[in-house]
Formats: C-alpha cells, sequence, structure tokens
C-alpha cells in the first residue's frame, strides 16, 4: 500500500481508523460530440479516443481501434443521432468503453428493417449474429465481431437490455431504463491475452453458415417456454445455414409445442438443415429428440 500510495495510484478517503484506498483510474475520460456536417468519426477516433489508450497492451489496443470504429460507423449509418457520447474508463484491472447516441435504438431499427414481431425478436437476431439491415451494402459482421472481442459487452436501447458474457459465451436480457438511441458498454481486463487476428481466425475461417441461438431469449419476464409462437421468435433468416445449434443454457423446461414447433419450423425453412442443441436437461433432451425424430 505504501509503494502505491508514493506512487500516486491511489485515493484516500476518510480519517485515521475510517480511512479506505481505491485505486485511480489511469483514463478517466468523456466528451459529448454534436453530429454536424463536418462531424468526421474517423478523426474523433484517431484524434480524441485513441490517444487516451496508448497506454493499453497492443492486443488491447487493436481490440479497442477496431471495436470503436465499427461502433461509430453503425451509429453514422444507420441510428440517425444528433449527439454521440463516449466515456473511457481504464484502471489497472479493466478497460471500460461506452458509446451512446441519441437516434433510433438499434433494436427498433433491426425490428422495422427486417419487418419482426417486436424487439424482443431483434434483440434475439442480434445474438444469432449476421444480422444486417443493408444486405447490398454490409454483411452484417461488424457487431457479431465486436461481441466476440470482449469479456462482456451490453446493449441498452427501447427499454430493452441485451448483454453476452463472453467466458461462457451465455445471453441474457432484461428490462433497461434506457429509451432514447442506443448505448453500448464494452468491457475487457486491462491483462487480457484475446487478440483480434485469432477471433476473426476463429470467426471466419472455413465458414460452415452455423449459428448457435440460445433460447432463454425468448422469455421476457421469466415464463415457462412453452408455445409455438415462441418458438417461432427463433427462427427468421435461417433458410440460408447449413448447421443450426439452440442452446438451452438457463432453461429447465419447454413445452411439446415448442419442441416440435421448433423443430418442425426449421425444416419447412431448411429441409437439409442439421439441428443440433447444448446445454439441455434430460427432459429436454427428450422432447427434443422426440421431436426431432418424428420429422425424420
Amino acid at each position: 500500500m505504501h509503494t502505491l500510495i508514493s506512487e500516486d495510484r491511489v485515493l484516500a478517503h476518510g480519517k485515521t481508523r475510517d480511512r479506505f484506498y481505491e485505486l485511480k483510474p489511469r483514463v478517466n475520460y468523456s466528451k459529448s460530440i454534436k453530429i454536424s456536417n463536418e462531424f468526421s468519426h474517423i478523426d474523433m477516433l484517431q484524434n480524441q479516443i485513441l490517444p487516451n489508450l496508448k497506454i493499453l497492451s497492443k492486443n488491447v489496443y487493436d481490440i479497442c481501434e477496431f471495436s470503436i470504429m465499427a461502433v461509430l460507423s453503425n451509429t453514422i449509418d444507420h441510428a440517425k443521432a444528433s449527439r454521440i457520447y463516449y466515456k473511457l474508463f481504464v484502471t489497472d484491472y479493466d478497460v471500460h468503453i461506452i458509446l451512446s447516441d441519441n437516434g433510433r435504438g438499434i433494436f427498433d431499427h433491426i425490428k422495422q428493417s427486417l419487418d419482426l414481431d417486436d424487439l424482443h425478436v431483434a434483440a434475439i437476431e442480434i445474438a444469432k449474429g449476421h444480422v444486417t439491415s443493408d444486405p447490398e451494402n454490409h454483411a452484417g459482421d461488424e457487431l457479431r465481431t465486436v461481441v466476440h472481442l470482449f469479456d462482456k459487452v451490453t446493449i441498452d436501447a427501447s427499454g430493452l437490455c441485451l448483454s453476452y458474457f463472453n467466458p461462457n459465451k451465455d445471453w441474457t436480457s432484461n428490462v433497461s431504463s434506457h429509451q432514447k438511441g442506443t448505448r453500448i458498454h464494452l468491457e475487457i481486463k486491462t491483462n487480457s491475452t484475446r487478440k483480434l487476428e485469432k477471433v476473426f481466425h476463429r470467426l471466419f475461417d472455413k465458414e460452415r453458415r452455423f449459428i448457435r441461438i440460445p433460447v432463454s431469449l425468448v422469455r421476457t419476464a421469466g415464463e415457462q417456454v412453452s408455445s409455438r409462437q415462441q418458438a417461432q421468435c427463433l427462427l427468421n433468416n435461417i433458410s440460408d445455414l447449413q448447421s443450426i445449434e439452440f442452446d438451452f443454457n438457463h432453461i429447465d423446461l419447454i413445452g411439446p409445442a415448442f419442441a416440435d414447433e421448433l423443430v418442425r419450423k426449421t425444416k419447412q425453412k431448411n429441409n437439409s438443415i442439421n439441428i443440433n442443441w447444448i446445454n439441455s436437461n434430460k427432459v429436454v433432451d427428450v422432447l427434443m429428440s422426440r421431436a426431432v425424430n418424428r420429422l425424420t
């Protein structure tokens, strides 16, 4: 502790026996910028944001540079925002990057562009990956890549919060207080060994037209997963896939109608697709196997 104090790396709070310390952030910088005709997100990245991140190791710096550019480009292309806010917070242990705008929320944009039923279905499409509202000009790989580069990614928009936890490949959705625009929070350990090129290679080498679908995202308030309508929410945009994997993490029980619809509609949309599932208990295995066997 004496070393940290002498190096001015901690903040002291309180006096004598009540005193406690916390590490000073190495970077704590934020700014709100108006998007005008003269605005350039490339200039903002190069001249304002990246100089504050030079203290990071090269691999973490590269991840941050790529990801911030991807998010900013998406905001400029699709959000129709008039302001962008960003915050950089770096400690000896963690890097936090928050990018927020006051434009059209990402879930609402995807819902309208893909003619989906509701915002939760739009969130599911983001979790599935390869989602794009402009297929003629974008492959939809940027956000998918950003999600896999960080330890945790949280997307807040239109009253919905979608989070991805990289270590266990887990998606969750919750209610959010964020209504206007989109807020994206990127988190990664300062000493992370993750490398941009290795993630690219894993995601794009010998691409198998495969997706993993987190089934738990069909629940909006912890309700049972039992209806055909819930199954249908998972099955948009699967016609060109070779393989689909349903992830039943956090799911203890499904209904027979849900399992039947999941398999039946998948095969109707793409009869040659391979259907697999993971993180399932014995009850889920029985119902999914029954549905597959009845339709093959």
